[in-house]
C-alpha cells in the first residue's frame, strides 16, 4: 500500500506541474486520464495502462514547458497622425523584434485598441516563424468613427502546443495614444467682437496693438526674435514669448458640459446632441484660429484652455464627457469672474438660460447662445436680447451659423 501511495502521490505531482500553467479542456482531460492509468497499471498489474498514463503525463509536462518558455520580445509601436478629425484615418505601426538567442517565436499575436465609450476592436498580427534577432513588421487603419481618445495597444502574444494541451498570453510594448477630434464644420463668420477704445467706448476694430501674453515652448516656425533667451537658459529648452492684439475679439467658448444640460436620448440612432456641441466649439474655435482672434475653451468641467495650439483645445474636446457636477450658479460665477474674453458663446443642450446669460453681458459685452436637440429646427432669432442659434446637429448649427445667427 505505501508503494501505491507513493505512485499516487508521483502521479498527483505530475498532474500539479500540468495544471501549473493555463491548460485547456483538452489538457484538463488528459491530465486526469494520466492520473487514472498510472494509479491503474500499478494498481490491477497492467502495464500497457501505465505506460499510456506515462505518455499522457510526458505530454502534459511537454506542453507545459513549450507554455513556459516565454518569448522575448521586443515591440516598437507609432500611430500616424496621432491626431485627427472624425471620418478621418490614422495608421497604427508595429515593429516586432525576436530579442531571444535560441527560441523562433511561432504565436498568435492580437492587437487591440479602444477608450473610454468606445468598443474595443482587436486585429490580428501576423507572426509566424520569428527568428532569434529578427524583425517583423505589420500594420492596420484605425478609422475615427467617433470623438474620443483611443489607446492601441499593448501587444497581446498567444501560445499554445501542438496537442491544443495547454494556452497562455503575454503582453508586450507599450500603448499609444490616438486623439480624435471632433468632427470639423466650415464656418464662414467669426463672433464680431467689441473691444475696449481709449475713450471708454466700445469699438469694432480689425488692428491694434500687440501686448506680451504669455511664455510657451518653441514650436517650428516661430521667429527667433521671439525667443525669451534667459528663460530658455533656466529651463533648458527655448520658450518663446506669445503676443496678443490686444484689439481683436477674445472669444470664451463656454461648453456646458453638466450632466443636466444634455438629457439622454437612448436608442436613437442619430448622434447625440453633446457630439454637436463639441463640433460647434472646435468649428468655433478654428474660425477664430484663421482670424487670428485669441480664445479660450473653457467647458462646465473645470478644464481650461487659453492661448495654447489648435492641438490643445481638439485634445480637451476629445476629453469632455457631460458629466460635469457644478451647478449652474457656480459656473456662470465663474465665468464672470474670469472674464476669458470679450465674447461669449454659450453651448449647451437645455433652453438657454437667458437671465443669467443677461448677467454675464456686464462682463462679456457680446454674448452668443447656441442650444442643440435632436429633431430641434433650425434657426437662427434674438431671446431675450441674446443672439440664439438652434440646431439638431453640427452641420445645420454651421448653416444658421454662416446665415448670419451671430449678427442679430
Amino acid at each position: 500500500m505505501r508503494a501505491v501511495d507513493q505512485e499516487s502521490q508521483a502521479a498527483k505531482r505530475i498532474a500539479n506541474l500540468a495544471l501549473a500553467v493555463p491548460v485547456t479542456g483538452r489538457g484538463v482531460g488528459l491530465a486526469l486520464a494520466a492520473v487514472g492509468l498510472l494509479i491503474a497499471g500499478w494498481v490491477w498489474g497492467y502495464p500497457e495502462l501505465a505506460t499510456l498514463g506515462a505518455a499522457s503525463a510526458l505530454a502534459c509536462v511537454a506542453a507545459g514547458s513549450v507554455i513556459a518558455a516565454k518569448p522575448r520580445l521586443e515591440v516598437e509601436r507609432a500611430v500616424a497622425p496621432d491626431r485627427i478629425s472624425v471620418g478621418h484615418d490614422a495608421t497604427v505601426t508595429l515593429n516586432v523584434r525576436n530579442a531571444g538567442r535560441w527560441r523562433s517565436v511561432n504565436a498568435r499575436a492580437v492587437d487591440a485598441y479602444g477608450g473610454s465609450g468606445l468598443e474595443t476592436r482587436r486585429v490580428s498580427i501576423p507572426l509566424a516563424r520569428l527568428r532569434p534577432g529578427k524583425s517583423a513588421g505589420a500594420s492596420y487603419a484605425i478609422k475615427a468613427e467617433r470623438r474620443g481618445v483611443v489607446d492601441a495597444g499593448p501587444l497581446t502574444i498567444g501560445k499554445r502546443d501542438l496537442l491544443g494541451l495547454a494556452a497562455t498570453a503575454g503582453t508586450f510594448g507599450t500603448t499609444a495614444r490616438l486623439w480624435i477630434h471632433p468632427r470639423l464644420h466650415q464656418l464662414g463668420r467669426t463672433p464680431d467682437g467689441l473691444a475696449r477704445s481709449l475713450e471708454g467706448t466700445a469699438d469694432k476694430v480689425e488692428q491694434g496693438s500687440l501686448t506680451f501674453h504669455a511664455l510657451r515652448e518653441y514650436v517650428i516656425g516661430d521667429e527667433l526674435r521671439h525667443v525669451h533667451w534667459r528663460t530658455s537658459a533656466r529651463i533648458g529648452k527655448l520658450m518663446v514669448k506669445e503676443h496678443l492684439d490686444t484689439s481683436l475679439p477674445t472669444v470664451a467658448i463656454a461648453i456646458d458640459d453638466r450632466a443636466d444640460s444634455w438629457p439622454a436620448s437612448p436608442g436613437s440612432l442619430a448622434p447625440q446632441p453633446f457630439e454637436a456641441a463639441c463640433e460647434a466649439a472646435y468649428s468655433i474655435l478654428t474660425a477664430c484660429f484663421r482670424a487670428e482672434y485669441h480664445a479660450a475653451l473653457v467647458p462646465a468641467s473645470g478644464a481650461v484652455v487659453s492661448g495654447a495650439g489648435r492641438d490643445s483645445y481638439g485634445d480637451l474636446l476629445a476629453e469632455l464627457a457631460p458629466d460635469a457636477k457644478d451647478s449652474l450658479s457656480a459656473y456662470v460665477s465663474r465665468l464672470t469672474a474670469a472674464r476669458y474674453g470679450d465674447t461669449l458663446v454659450w453651448i449647451t443642450g437645455t433652453e438657454p438660460p437667458t437671465d443669467r446669460l443677461a448677467t454675464l453681458k456686464r462682463a462679456y459685452p457680446t454674448v452668443i447662445a447656441v442650444h442643440l436637440a435632436l429633431g430641434l429646427p433650425t434657426s437662427a432669432s434674438l431671446a431675450g436680447g441674446v443672439p440664439t442659434i438652434r440646431a439638431a446637429d453640427g452641420e445645420q448649427f454651421a448653416a444658421a451659423w454662416n446665415n448670419g445667427g451671430t449678427r442679430l
